[in-house]
């Protein structure tokens, strides 16, 4: 299997494969009701229901043309002669020996194409996703499910094109247009129609899925209206009109979290978005972690502008996305450098500042300042962090630099010279210094971010999911956070200490955020109690917090993650039986999960069910043979079971594989001196000493090797660094002696 498909569940996963459809009942308003008059609703209660957007019209017709057309209007639309924008006059398109062929039947459009069994078949197309750059077609399927084709319509160049053409996918896996990552219902559905409801019955496995309006219309944003168009047919002085959502007098902040809902890299924690309290209380942000970021915080995977903006020093100094799009149309209020002169002084639009032609490609200030990447095939979007251009990282670090993109001919060190040379040799500080510092350098660049309140909070709290602790000292330091004024933090730090799998000594420290003013804070606090086993039945604000944890679940219960967390949920639990049951179901959802096969694998080995744990691991390697934890998980296996052979050959390939496990040096190193090979032994501890030169557990295999082979003098050495390193060690300070 070629190396390019082990990424491409990442590679597609973007929420932003986003597509797939619904098993929709359309819930459009009756506005030709006769509507209630003021004196029947009871002084214009705060229950309000969703009635449509022409109820908007009559009094806002500016703001309604500026919508009618945009993007968020043709989000979604049923499919007819004059919402689909594709050639279906029996034309084909053939990606990977899979040809589709689009064809019109009594005036409804159809696909024969590949279906979930490798056999090909006609499908209706039912609805249309998005207009520009590009153009998808969602089918409907069995059990509520909708989903949506790979190959979609390029509106610009007026072509059919596949959405992920370097990859060649099966009819059985996750990635196919009939697979689970195509599926409306749990992708992009939340974001594309006006009050969706998944609807999904984890029982049942079927989907009711809901919405008031197919297209992001005005409730979308601004919350149902009922209330509030009633309020103004009564003309009622001396009240005040029932609170809509996202007015225009929101703080900068305000406006983002609202934005942030659909603009972001997420996932959804509660069962329907109720236009309540913050983001933060209906969804769980993507930190800025590979693959989605770059390791810098840079973009790579979509991460849809959320996570990006809030990085930028714009976010923190109170720009918000109206202050460039106008809020309606979506349209830039003005093009090019002109935008950004709004609030930055002319000396930025000039030659001296940019060094390139005016009014060149090199002189607008988002090719410098906001790269991009395309997305979807023809999708080009832009970074939203908005910053200063550092190839002296892509020197020290290769993560991209803006100056490269365009300058593709030159190096990253003729960058870092040119911008020295004409902006000087100090950088401003930046949070990225740090994060790379703790990825490539020292563990103490991320603590760095995560203790310096002026960096944004995204990126203290991915500091915080990246630190590595190797002492209590450092977790009583951490513990300090659980106060810290972000909800991001606050979650991250709970996370942490659950990783460490620490006794329950610093549950009364986590306790109180089970009440924490934010949904997110609490969920990751009863997700602790219930991972570190401790019995909160008689804590107050446990059973609320317990709820929302076990709904979340619930929520994701159709993604193959969702069924790993509700597997280690019944592993807390004892109840095995559940446990590989929805371990199972996570590898039905998506074959290539295999973060759950392993765990499924281990769960067997512990049964003494050999023969499935070797079949397991196995198919891991199969499908991912550059991850090295299956070779080492079976070289463990081979060596318990007798077969030292198949142990040291498969002990050998994890040393060479990624990640990076120090004990696969150890054990295999240990393996060989008991077969007497200590001088290749020897040389295998030094090729881990090479990734960690100050590995006590490393250095003391060495040391027996040396031993072994009586190579005293070089025994010696190898004893003074343990010594230096653990010095209170009397065992190394005895060998020592004994060889002195």
């Amino acid at each position: 299997m070629k190396k390019d498909k082990i990424l491409k569940r990442d590679a597609l996963f973007s929420k932003s494969i986003y597509i797939s459809l619904f098993s929709i009942f359309l819930i459009t308003s009756c506005i030709t009701k006769e509507k209630e008059t003021y004196s029947t609703l009871n002084n214009i209660t705060e229950e309000s229901n969703f009635i449509g957007n022409k109820s908007c019209k009559n009094c806002h017709e500016q703001e309604f043309e500026s919508w009618e057309n945009s993007h968020h209007d043709q989000a979604m639309k049923i499919a007819n002669s004059t919402t689909i924008l594709a050639n279906f006059n029996n034309v084909s398109f053939t990606h990977n020996n899979v040809k589709s062929n689009f064809f019109i039947k009594e005036n409804d459009f159809y696909v024969n194409t590949e279906g979930p069994d490798g056999k090909y078949y006609d499908y209706k197309i039912v609805y249309t996703f998005g207009f520009t750059p590009l153009q998808q077609y969602i089918i409907q399927f069995p059990n509520g499910e909708y989903q949506c084709l790979l190959t979609a319509w390029d509106s610009v160049k007026n072509k059919w094109f596949h959405l992920q053409p370097n990859l060649e996918i099966k009819h059985n896996e996750w990635l196919h247009w009939t697979g689970a990552s195509m599926k409306w219902n749990t992708m992009c559905a939340d974001c594309h129609s006006t009050n969706l409801e998944k609807n999904y019955d984890s029982k049942t496995e079927v989907y009711s899925t809901s919405y008031s309006e197919i297209n992001v219309s005005c409730e979308a944003c601004h919350g149902p209206s009922s209330s509030h168009v009633n309020f103004y047919e009564a003309k009622i002085e001396g009240k005040k009109p029932p609170k809509m959502e996202m007015p225009n007098f929101m703080t900068s902040k305000e406006v983002v979290d609202k934005c942030a809902r659909c603009h972001s890299r997420r996932s959804q924690f509660t069962k329907k978005f109720d236009y309540t309290s913050e983001f933060l209380d209906h969804y769980s942000p993507s930190l800025l972690i590979d693959p989605i970021y770059e390791l810098d915080g840079q973009i790579k995977d979509e991460d849809y502008v959320y996570g990006s903006f809030i990085q930028s020093k714009m976010y923190h100094n109170g720009i918000s996305c109206k202050d460039c799009h106008d809020v309606h149309s979506l349209k830039l209020k003005k093009t090019g450098n002109d935008l950004c002169l709004n609030c930055h002084v002319p000396k930025y639009n000039t030659a001296e500042h940019h060094f390139h032609k005016e009014k060149s490609e090199g002189a607008q200030c988002i090719n410098c300042h906001m790269p991009g990447k395309f997305y979807m095939g023809n999708d080009f979007r832009r970074d939203h962090s908005f910053r200063v251009p550092r190839p002296d990282q892509t020197v020290k670090y290769n993560v991209p630099n803006a100056c490269n993109t365009c300058h593709k001919d030159k190096s990253a060190k003729w960058a870092s010279e040119f911008v020295k040379e004409n902006y000087g040799s100090e950088r401003t500080d930046h949070f990225s210094d740090h994060l790379l510092k703790g990825y490539f350098e020292d563990n103490i660049g991320f603590k760095e971010v995560f203790t310096n309140k002026k960096h944004p909070n995204i990126a203290r709290a991915t500091a915080i999911n990246q630190y590595q602790i190797t002492s209590k000292k450092e977790i009583e330091e951490l513990i300090a956070y659980l106060k810290d004024s972000s909800a991001l933090v606050r979650s991250e730090v709970i996370a942490s200490i659950e990783k460490l799998g620490v006794d329950n000594h610093y549950s009364k420290n986590i306790a109180p955020l089970l009440n924490d003013s934010i949904r997110n804070v609490r969920i990751t606090a009863a997700r602790y109690f219930n991972m570190v086993g401790e019995d909160m039945g008689l804590h107050t604000n446990f059973k609320k917090a317990d709820k929302e944890y076990l709904e979340a679940l619930d929520m994701n219960s159709d993604f193959a993650s969702g069924q790993h967390q509700i597997a280690l949920y019944h592993q807390t639990k004892g109840d095995t039986i559940l446990e590989i049951k929805a371990y199972r179901k996570a590898l039905e959802i998506d074959n290539y999960y295999n973060m759950s096969r392993m765990n499924l694998a281990f769960l067997y080995y512990q049964q003494g069910n050999i023969k499935e744990c070797e079949k397991l691991y196995l198919k891991v390697i199969e499908q991912e043979p550059e991850f090295g934890s299956s070779y080492y998980m079976l070289g463990l296996l081979y060596n318990e079971t007798g077969n030292i052979k198949k142990a040291i050959q498969f002990l050998d390939a994890a040393c060479k594989k990624e990640p990076v496990n120090l004990t696969a040096f150890y054990n295999y190193a240990l393996i060989l001196q008991k077969e007497g090979e200590n001088k290749k032994a020897i040389s295998i501890i030094n090729e881990g000493l090479k990734l960690a030169p100050n590995s006590e557990k490393l250095l003391y295999v060495k040391l027996i090797g040396q031993l072994n082979l009586n190579l005293s003098n070089q025994a010696k050495q190898t004893c003074k660094l343990l010594i230096n390193l653990a010095p209170n060690n009397r065992n190394y300070k005895q060998i020592l002696t004994s060889l002195e």
